[in-house]
């Protein structure tokens, strides 16, 4: 799961952690002694102060996760066609999540020099 900074605006960001891999159509996972985890709740934290403290509040997202029409039908074998998608969609999001990165970390940039001029 990577960890990385969600590019909100160019004066908000948010740190997230967003599950990439099992794909699993409940969203639940199990390791080998049954402990079961929802993988297809994304959660968000966000660093606010309450009472004059910082405190980092924790959001879970909910995915929904539709249902395939049992009319679609697939020519290639299931395997053959998460072979081929599997890699794409893992460097997609990846991809996704730098560039997000790098969008907040350049907002920052900005927002700071803009103050440090003022």
């Amino acid at each position: 799961d990577p960890l990385y900074t969600k590019f909100v605006s160019l004066v908000k960001s948010d740190p997230v952690i967003h599950t990439l891999h099992p794909l699993s159509p409940k969203g639940e996972i199990c390791d080998v002694n049954g402990v079961c985890i929802d993988a297809a709740e994304d959660e968000f934290f966000r660093l606010t102060t309450k009472e004059g403290r910082l405190t980092v509040e924790r959001d879970v997202v909910r995915t929904k996760t539709p249902e395939f029409s049992p009319i679609l039908q697939f020519e290639q074998d299931p395997v053959q066609i998460l072979d081929a998608l599997l890699p794409l969609y893992l460097n997609s999001q990846i991809l996704r999540a730098l560039q997000e990165s790098l969008a907040s970390e350049l907002a920052a940039r900005m927002s700071a020099m803009s103050n440090a001029a003022a």
